[in-house]
């Protein structure tokens, strides 16, 4: 699941574009380096430039948008820009985003992490469990 992923992600050294704050509470993703590792065509087949990282089971996206997008979906809140706060969509932002079920230390938290689809966030609302896939074996 995505969650999973972005955990992996941050917790992998190969991974120079996404790590977790001081706290080990959020992730910090220095947005241009991301593009370059994660969401570039040509990192997919691992076959990037110099500095590329050849990540398998990465991200669907090829826009760093489209990332945020699912970030925002499972509950992921934007904290701050860290750099580059002054200037809209600078692609060189270091940008710093948390999800309480979301720690290091934790990764049996990853099974609270819902996708909040328009039907999640009703069941949500009327107080009631929603549901999720079955845990992947990184998980259990």
């Amino acid at each position: 699941t995505f969650p999973a992923k972005l955990w992996r992600l941050a917790n992998s050294p190969r991974v120079r574009s996404v790590r977790w704050d001081s706290q080990a509470r959020g992730l910090l993703i220095h947005r241009a380096l991301f593009e370059r590792e994660l969401l570039s065509p040509a990192s997919a087949d691992g076959a990037g430039g110099e500095g590329a990282v050849a990540v398998t089971d990465s991200f669907k996206a090829t826009h760093f948008g489209s990332f945020v997008r699912q970030l925002n979906l499972y509950g992921f809140q934007k904290v701050r820009d860290l750099l580059g706060a002054d200037v809209p969509g600078d692609a060189g932002a270091i940008l710093h985003f948390r999800n309480p079920n979301f720690r290091r230390d934790r990764p049996d938290l990853l099974l609270h992490i819902k996708r909040l689809t328009r039907a999640n966030r009703q069941r949500l609302a009327a107080g009631l469990e929603v549901c999720s896939r079955q845990p992947s074996r990184f998980q259990q």
